[in-house]
């Protein structure tokens, strides 16, 4: 018997109505918020069990790094009280795609009189990963600076051309050609950059300029892989005399060619890239980071969105006087 049961029995029929009412309650109570601390040059790295977390107070320490497990796709945090440190990261880029196969090669000749054989082609390189969706709410108390990325993956580099066969040697005949070398396989594509929106509230005596100065957010496309190199051609045999069916007399055989080089792979496309979005709570739209790309220093975007800011506090004002006329 619970100690639920025990009281209720005691305290007769509306007793134990009273008291079966407050366990339902305490079981149907939320958690407790949660609090996360991350020490100076700490790494959290999220699992897709917390792909969607709600914490109470959030403490970043300089150099700490947020990352994320390969089956995460999208993140989503709400934190109401955050501490950031120096040199925070929270880093949502794909993962770079992986290299080509090099094409086979040949390292025995051919037969004698015969050609060599073309070497074989590089395979394709690996495509980049995406970048991770981050929908970041936080209510912001203290920020040294902040990098947040959700950059598309490089992709992966084609692999080489394989070397092509060495010719066939003389034997009354003409030397056989060396063979062609293999092409290079294509580089791989580099993968999209995630979504990025942050919505931050600054709290206590914290500016908004400050807080704007303090991030720098990225969500460029991978690059694409270079292409692999093509292989090199087949040596082949000189040419020369031999001597011929009537004596003193010799005959002139000629050699193969040196096989070709092999061509190139091209080089895979760039992924599309993304415009992070950065809006201050309740303040409406929010405001485009500089699309990627735009030769733009960080002073000249900082200056850009402080005039931004003072163009929305202007309106803002505007509006609050209308309203009390």
């Amino acid at each position: 018997m619970s100690v639920f049961e025990t009281i209720a029995n005691k305290c007769g029929k509306v007793g134990r109505s009273v008291i079966i009412g407050l366990a339902a309650s305490m079981v149907m109570a939320p958690a407790v918020a949660q609090e996360k601390t991350l020490a100076p040059g700490e790494t959290w790295r999220i699992t897709a069990a917390e792909a969607d977390i709600s914490l109470q107070r959030l403490v970043l320490g300089d150099g700490a790094r947020i990352e994320f497990a390969d089956e995460v796709t999208d993140w989503r945090l709400n934190a109401r009280h955050v501490s950031v440190g120096e040199n925070v990261v929270i880093d949502g880029r794909g993962r770079a795609g992986s290299s080509g196969r090099a094409g086979s090669s040949y390292e025995e000749p051919a037969e004698t009189c015969k050609d060599g054989a073309a070497g074989g082609a590089g395979t394709a390189g690996g495509a980049g990963g995406e970048g991770v969706d981050l929908s970041l709410n936080l209510g912001i108390a203290r920020i040294g600076s902040l990098t947040v990325l959700t950059d598309g993956g490089a992709g992966g580099a084609g692999g080489p051309g394989g070397k092509g066969q060495h010719g066939g040697d003389i034997s009354k005949c003409r030397g056989g050609a060396g063979g062609k070398g293999g092409a290079g396989g294509p580089g791989g594509p580099g993968g999209a950059a995630g979504d990025l929106t942050l919505v931050y509230r600054p709290l206590g005596s914290l500016e908004t300029a400050a807080v704007l100065r303090a991030m720098d957010l990225s969500a460029a496309g991978g690059e694409g892989g270079p292409g692999g190199e093509g292989g090199p051609g087949g040596g082949a045999v000189e040419g020369r005399y031999m001597r011929g069916g009537v004596a003193g007399n010799k005959k002139w055989l000629a050699g193969g060619d040196a096989g070709a080089q092999g061509l190139p792979g091209a080089a895979g496309e760039a992924g599309p890239s993304k415009n992070p979005i950065i809006q201050q709570a309740g303040q409406g739209k929010g405001l485009r980071a500089q699309p990627v790309g735009d030769t733009v220093d960080r002073a000249s975007r900082i200056e850009q969105l402080e005039q931004r800011i003072d163009e929305l506090e202007r309106r803002l004002r505007a509006l609050e006087k209308k309203a009390r006329q």
